[in-house]
């Protein structure tokens, strides 16, 4: 038995011995930081690392791009890219509408881009269906070997039935300089729906319109050798323009 001087902690009032057994137990800890520390705040869920980290959740693959296809417009494009000329009046990206890619150009001298990604192309054919029922007094086209470093070979066709034969290469990002190799004019440009074509084979560049072949022509001095298609659309000084693609073929002639 534990005594306190010569007193029995047996004899002690009641009220005295809670004192003094309080008095025998070690102080609380403060859960205040010291006035030196501060607090750091927790790190963000995308900074703190897991110590088991849940497998990520698996994402569909696309498929590789088909080489000859034909392309219906009735859907997502995941193989397709979207660039335009920068006149400083950006334009809306083409939109599939009820089975058509449109391009409906707000503004003038806008002129747009839509790329097949992959693969890249040598000879190749490239057939194109247009709607010109919302017309204007712009110009849609067909594009081959298009490289973002060296240029590409396009093929347009106004409303007023010129077409033209055009190099054209980026000069920075959305600036572009088009080099004129042929122009002239065809009855067979419609008012209404077009069908185009190019064929690029070695270095003959041949456009066609609703299955009749205009003037080829060859290149010796720019000599692109492969390269993606697409098609474009421009609405030049006049704007607004607009122009509809129902299908688009690619094929190896």
């Amino acid at each position: 038995m534990l005594s306190l001087g010569n007193m029995s902690l047996q004899r002690l009032p009641l009220f005295l011995l809670i004192i003094l057994l309080a008095a025998c137990q070690p102080a609380a800890r403060s859960t205040t930081l010291p006035p030196t520390e501060t607090e750091l705040p927790l790190p963000s869920a995308t900074a703190s690392p897991s110590p088991s980290p849940a497998p990520a959740t698996p994402t569909a693959t696309l498929a590789p791009a088909p080489f000859a296809f034909t392309e219906q417009f009735d859907g997502s494009l995941p193989y397709w890219t979207f660039q335009q000329v920068d006149n400083g009046h950006p334009a809306a990206d083409p939109n599939v509408e009820n089975g058509f890619l449109v391009f409906d150009l707000t503004g003038p001298d806008q002129w747009v881009y839509a790329l097949y990604n992959t693969p890249t192309y040598a000879d190749v054919r490239v057939d194109a269906q247009t709607d010109l029922s919302a017309a204007g007094t712009g110009a849609f086209g067909i594009i081959c070997r298009y490289s973002e470093d060296q240029g590409w070979y396009e093929f347009n066709v106004y409303a007023d039935q010129t077409y033209v034969l055009l190099f054209g290469q980026w000069l920075a990002q959305g600036v572009a300089r088009y080099t004129p190799l042929f122009r002239n004019g065809s009855e067979k440009v419609k008012t209404d729906a077009n069908q185009i074509s190019l064929l690029c084979q070695g270095n003959t560049i041949t456009p066609f319109i609703n299955g009749v072949q205009m003037r080829s022509w060859q290149d010796n001095k720019f000599g692109l050798k492969t390269g993606k298609i697409g098609i474009s659309a421009a609405s030049f000084g006049s704007g607004p323009f607009t122009v509809a693609y129902d299908w688009l073929k690619v094929s190896q002639p």
